[in-house]
Parts: C-alpha cells; sequence; structure tokens
C-alpha cells in the first residue's frame, strides 16, 4: 500500500519546490486530473481519478498512521504554509487542513518523533506568516507538542522586526503557557491582544471580496486589447446556453463573450497579472515594494486599503482580518510597508476612469 501511495502523489513534491516551473508543472497535473474526474463516465473512472487528486486522495486510506499517508499529508499542510495562494487556487480545502491537523492533535502521543519535528517546523512557520482560516490548531497542537526547543524558538520570533511575528509568537508562547486554560480558540487571541494593549477594530469589516469577484458579483476592470484603454470591465451576463462573462470596452467597439468553465490563476512572482476568464491583464496594477500590488477593481483596491489601514487586524474581534479575503501576498503584511503601499493604492486609484 506504500508503493499505491507514492505511484498516486510523488508528483506532488513538485507543489512545494522552490522552482516555480516545477510548481506549474505540478498545477497542470492537478488541472489534468481534475478535468479526468469532471470527464468520467462510470463510478469506476471517478473514483480512480478522486484517488490521485489532492484533497480527495488523501482519504482514501483506512489507516492514517501508515507512514506514506502520514507524508503525503504533511506534504498538504506544508504546501498551505509555503504557498498559500497556490493551495488555495488548486486545491484549498479548509476542512481538509483543519480536520488534518485536528487528527495529528489527537494522536500526538503516537506520532514518531520526526513526525513531530515536521510539525514543530510548520506551527513555527504559520507564527511567521499571516494569520490564515484554521491557524488556531495550529495552537492546540503546539500545546501537546510543547518541548523546551519550541519554546527557544517562539522566544527568538518574539524579537523579530515585523510587529505582526512578535504578537504571534508572544500569543503561542502565552497558551503554551498555561497548559490550564480551555483549548487555544480566537477568543483568546482577542484576549491576549486585550493584554497588551492591542485590540484595535477597524472601523468596518472588509466584505469576501474575492468570493464576489469569484462569482462575477464585482466588476474588473482590464485593459483593452484593441485600444489598450483602462474602460474593459468583466461581468456575468445570461446566454443562450447558461452564464457567461462579457468584456465591454466603453472607449472602443471591442467586446466578447466567454464560458468561464476553466479559471486560470496568477503567478505571485511580480509579473503582470491577468484576469482569470479572459486572461487580459488587470488595469489597477503597478511594480511596488519590489512585488506587484494589483486589485480586480476599485471594491477590491478600497478592501485591501481597509485591510491595510488596520492596525491590528481583527476579523469579528477573533483573529486576523484573513488576507485571502481581499488577496494579499505575504510580502504586503509587514506594518514597515504600510505607507509605501497606501502610496501605491492612491495612485492606482488616480488611474481608474470617472
Amino acid at each position: 500500500m506504500a508503493d499505491d501511495w507514492d505511484e498516486r502523489f510523488s508528483w506532488a513534491w513538485d507543489l512545494i519546490s522552490e522552482d516555480p516551473a516545477r510548481r506549474d508543472d505540478a498545477h497542470l497535473r492537478l488541472d489534468e486530473l481534475r478535468l479526468a474526474r469532471a470527464c468520467a463516465t462510470t463510478r469506476q473512472q471517478h473514483e480512480h481519478a478522486s484517488r490521485r487528486l489532492l484533497p480527495d486522495g488523501l482519504w482514501t486510506e483506512s489507516r492514517p498512521r501508515m507512514p506514506r499517508a502520514v507524508r503525503y499529508r504533511l506534504l498538504y499542510l506544508d504546501w498551505e504554509v509555503r504557498f498559500p495562494h497556490e493551495w488555495a487556487w488548486h486545491a484549498k480545502s479548509w476542512t481538509t487542513k483543519k480536520s488534518l491537523l485536528r487528527t495529528f492533535h489527537h494522536r500526538a502521543d503516537e506520532l514518531p518523533a520526526w513526525v513531530r519535528t515536521v510539525l514543530t517546523d510548520l506551527i513555527l512557520s504559520v507564527v511567521a506568516r499571516p494569520h490564515r482560516l484554521g491557524d488556531e490548531r495550529y495552537a492546540r497542537l503546539a500545546r501537546v507538542l510543547a518541548d523546551d526547543p519550541l519554546r527557544d524558538r517562539l522566544r527568538e520570533l518574539a524579537e523579530h522586526a515585523d510587529e505582526g511575528v512578535r504578537l504571534r509568537a508572544g500569543y503561542l508562547a502565552w497558551v503554551v503557557g498555561r497548559r490550564a486554560m480551555p483549548e487555544p480558540k480566537p477568543s483568546q487571541w482577542r484576549d491576549y491582544l486585550l493584554q497588551q494593549g492591542l485590540a484595535e477594530m477597524p472601523t468596518e469589516r472588509a466584505a469576501p471580496i474575492l468570493s464576489q469577484v469569484d462569482h462575477g458579483h464585482v466588476p474588473t476592470l482590464v485593459r483593452c486589447p484593441r485600444c489598450d484603454g483602462p474602460a474593459a470591465a468583466v461581468c456575468p451576463v445570461p446566454g443562450p446556453a447558461g452564464q457567461v462573462w462579457r468584456v465591454t470596452c466603453a472607449q472602443c467597439p471591442f467586446t466578447a463573450t466567454r464560458r468561464p468553465e476553466f479559471r486560470q490563476g496568477n503567478r505571485w512572482d511580480g509579473s503582470p497579472v491577468h484576469d482569470p476568464v479572459f486572461r487580459l491583464p488587470l488595469w489597477l496594477q503597478q511594480p511596488c515594494a519590489g512585488g506587484r500590488l494589483w486589485a480586480y477593481g476599485t471594491a477590491h483596491l478600497d478592501a485591501i486599503e481597509q485591510h491595510l489601514r488596520a492596525r491590528v487586524r481583527l476579523a469579528d474581534g477573533a483573529a486576523y482580518l484573513p488576507a485571502y479575503q481581499v488577496g494579499l501576498p505575504d510580502w504586503m503584511m509587514p506594518l514597515g510597508r504600510r505607507e509605501e503601499l497606501l502610496a501605491s493604492i492612491a495612485a492606482l486609484r488616480a488611474t481608474v476612469p470617472s
């Protein structure tokens, strides 16, 4: 059975490769598997494709303590930590993430030393990045894995230059040192910030703008391929065979429609960004702080600005306002870059036609 896991998922190690080309090939493999499952005509074909697809194939084995099964489940968690935006686009499953962490938490006493080491490294990596949905389960895991090396490394992170890293490291050390408290939960993060005098709510919580964009509820400004103007917008309209997306330029006669069956993502390496349906360059984008600041439209730009202006980004008073809701990469999260980012946002907003 171990060989079966390797046969199904050995290619998945490229998902966490530092080589973008290898990651792109692995993403294409996932797309091909997803297409094969969608085209399956029998139950057997559907199950065959699902067993080779992430995250579905992670649950096909009834004995989760098998070494190969554990390795690939750790790989899925590692992928979410290292490349969260690629993970969210190609194989997002918050339920799977939480379930895997819950399983490791409940079976912590049975885990071999190498698994505990990998989980400890994941916990520290999570501390060093912006908060994401389900990360409170890493805090629960830290309490059962806590040892002197973990505490020492948390003390090192508590001296980090970035305020967000210092806060998360201090919170985790606070949780680990109070074993009599209930299991870590988002409200404890709020309590910790209150003790530090840092609980500051944004005036309004930003809506999950990326979900609205994905469903076509928010127009997307793109660059017209004919006149190179900024007046092209993408929105869903009814078509003869179901809903289609239409791009129409207000400055020239260009128009086009397309069904959004397969949407392509963007790389987060500073290269130009395109809309996922027509693959036209977004109008709202420019280099900034060594990366690329971009937004689908003015509503997305407003959500990014609101997120950046909150000193401690809270969601319902419980946790950092999730960056995945507004599409922020990790390089934008350090507070020291906020003023430069806000200036770039103002510059982009000035290019939007009235």
